[in-house]
């Protein structure tokens, strides 16, 4: 997480139409018959939509609520 912001700071990260680019070129890269595929694709796919809302301005409330959930189990 540190390397994320230190990143952020220095203005590395995408613009959000690319870095949505770069989700869904990951989501193509992953392998269909991998043991792994449904949730790594879960996971982007929530990734791509959380960018998508912060460029729209937008939140996912609910979405934050699960992760809480999640991360307290």
């Amino acid at each position: 997480m540190a390397t994320i912001v230190e990143m952020g700071r220095e203005g590395l990260g995408y613009a959000p139409a690319d870095a949505l680019d770069v989700v869904a070129e990951l989501i193509a890269r992953e392998d269909t018959q991998g043991s792994s595929y449904d949730i790594n694709v879960e996971r982007l796919l929530r990734v791509g939509t959380t960018i998508w809302s912060l460029r729209h301005g937008s939140s996912c409330p609910a979405a934050a609520r699960v992760g809480r959930a999640k991360a307290l189990a």
